[in-house]
């Protein structure tokens, strides 16, 4: 599986807030130099599928990867294929992903929604525009937008189930309290 880019921001923060708490001085200056990196759109943690970082530290493009990036956009927008379509497709002509394996829906629609494919660099809550090459325009990136949001379909709200251990029980990984969380879902063609 491939790490989101909401993931890597959420364990960016939280090892942000992790270095700040132990040495107040090494830590601002660690915060201090990553969001000065981050302002000059330098490139922090996993590149977005298409690019990689170059060695003045900002994205640059890969060709073989952004090929399939822009096919990507290519199926959904033009040739109004959904998600699972363009999973079986790439699947089918074996076209793999940045770790070689196969591609997910969570994958394709991490590409469709990501704007690092624009040009803009995006990282602690700031926007860098222009800071590396852009693979799609922004007319095409908008229409994937407008369709993801056309395709959603409505969630029927469920009531609340209550778990007996939810707040009680720990994990023994990660020491945080453990919950209950139900899952309803279901798949149309």
């Amino acid at each position: 599986l491939e790490c989101t880019e909401v993931e890597f921001c959420l364990g960016l923060l939280r090892a942000l807030k992790h270095w700040g708490s132990g040495s107040g001085v090494r830590g601002e200056r660690i915060k201090k130099a990553m969001l000065a990196r981050a302002i000059r759109g330098e490139g922090l943690g996993k590149p977005p599928f298409g690019y990689r970082i170059g060695p003045d530290g900002k994205l640059e493009v890969v060709s073989e990867e952004t090929a399939t990036v822009q096919r990507i956009f290519n199926l959904y927008t033009q040739e109004d294929m959904g998600m699972r379509r363009i999973v079986r497709y790439l699947n089918e002509r074996e076209i793999p992903t940045r770790s070689g394996g196969g591609w997910s829906i969570v994958t394709v629609r991490d590409v469709l929604r990501n704007r690092a494919y624009l040009g803009t660099y995006t990282r602690f809550g700031m926007r860098v525009p222009r800071s590396h090459q852009a693979i799609i325009d922004s007319a095409e990136f908008s229409l994937a937008q407008e369709k993801m949001t056309q395709r959603r379909t409505p969630r029927t709200p469920h009531p609340g189930e209550s778990f007996l251990l939810s707040g009680l029980a720990f994990c023994s990984s990660c020491g945080n309290r453990m919950i209950g969380v139900s899952r309803r879902q279901g798949w149309s063609h």
